[in-house]
């Protein structure tokens, strides 16, 4: 079976000369969080921008007294795009996102970009059955990089950089109290830029703390809950990562659909279905 019985065709492009505003604005309103880039003459794809660019890049020293009206895709976004042609097979485009830990590829046909395909498409498409008996702790990520509520922003944008993540549990005495994510520090950063005067960004900047922008009602998972019951909550409630956590809410791992989807395609691969 080919990648276009997975992909979804209506795909949602932002330009290179548009702004991040614009681009945060699209993934909000679409629920997604990567965007192809095209050229604004050709429609041509020319690069990729995802949530965890902006909240890497915008908030950083390079950008930081570039105005929002200034800071156009074309500075932010990834120029070197992997991408799969129509005709690749389910296996073959699923083989490219683990391999290059990658959440979402553009899909071409004659060079024209005509579909994306992300984790999200995948996990729709594929058999949970088997994975029913399979305790989320095999897969799940031990060592989870937490924030305090208390913490300054910067300090968690950081921590997502060092680490190459996109969320972050909020912990408070062991006990988890939310979650902040590479979009919660974009939209926060790009808010910011908006309502404060460029002469006191750089000091009041470092004034933002976790607790400000952290989601406070989150879902955790259990580590004996199965592959498909978690995936089956992400999928429901357009998760891209849980805390796992014990009977006193306290933080035991953290799994994302990447975890889930490196679990499914080795499984398969072994077992010489791939």
């Amino acid at each position: 079976m080919t990648i276009e019985n997975v992909m979804a065709q209506e795909i949602i492009t932002v330009r290179k000369d548009q702004t991040v505003s614009d681009a945060l604005k699209l993934m909000e309103k679409h629920k997604i969080s990567r965007l192809p880039v095209i050229s604004p003459k050709t429609d041509e794809l020319v690069g990729i921008v995802t949530e965890k660019d902006m909240a890497i890049k915008i908030a950083s020293a390079k950008y930081e007294e570039v105005p929002l009206s200034h800071m156009r895709i074309s500075t932010i976004m990834t120029d070197k795009v992997i991408t799969a042609d129509v005709g690749e097979s389910k296996v073959q485009v699923l083989k490219k996102m683990v391999e290059n830990h990658i959440g979402g590829i553009p899909i071409l046909k004659e060079g024209n970009i005509v579909g994306m395909v992300t984790k999200t498409d995948f996990l729709n498409d594929v058999d949970m059955d088997p994975y029913t008996g399979t305790p989320i702790k095999e897969i799940m990520t031990n060592r989870v990089i937490t924030v305090g509520p208390d913490e300054r922003l910067v300090h968690a944008r950081r921590l997502m950089i060092d680490n190459d993540i996109a969320r972050l549990v909020v912990v408070n005495a062991g006990v988890i109290t939310g979650i902040v994510t590479a979009k919660d520090v974009a939209k926060t950063v790009i808010d910011f830029k908006k309502r404060v005067p460029e002469k006191y960004q750089h000091s009041q900047i470092r004034n933002l703390f976790v607790q400000e922008v952290m989601s406070q009602t989150i879902e955790t998972c259990a580590k004996d809950d199965s592959i498909a019951d978690v995936a089956k909550i992400m999928i429901e409630k357009e998760f891209s990562g849980m805390p796992v956590s014990d009977e006193k809410n306290k933080v035991q791992g953290i799994v994302s659909k990447t975890d889930l989807l490196k679990y499914i395609y080795d499984f398969n691969r072994k077992r010489g279905n791939y």
